[in-house]
C-alpha cells in the first residue's frame, strides 16, 4: 500500500475521531460538567487522550442527564 492510500484510508477515520473528540467537549462544558464517578476534568483527559473510544465511553457513562422540570 502506497502513501496516498493510505492517507485516503486513515482521513475518514481521523475527522470522524476529531468531531467526535469536539463534540464530546463541547458537549460537558455546555451540561456544566459530567456525572460522578468521576470529576469532570477526567472526563476531558479520557475524551482527549482516549482516542475513539474516549468520546464513545463519555456519552455512554459520562454524560448528566437532562431532566424535564415540567413531568
Amino acid at each position: 500500500m502506497d502513501d496516498t492510500t493510505l492517507i485516503l484510508v486513515l482521513a475518514p477515520l481521523i475527522l470522524i475521531q476529531l468531531g467526535l473528540m469536539i463534540y464530546a467537549l463541547l458537549d460537558l462544558r455546555q451540561r456544566g460538567g459530567a456525572r460522578p464517578p468521576l470529576p469532570t476534568w477526567a472526563w476531558v483527559l479520557i475524551i482527549v487522550l482516549g482516542e475513539l473510544l474516549g468520546p464513545v465511553l463519555y456519552f455512554i457513562l459520562g454524560r448528566k442527564e437532562e431532566y424535564d422540570a415540567g413531568d
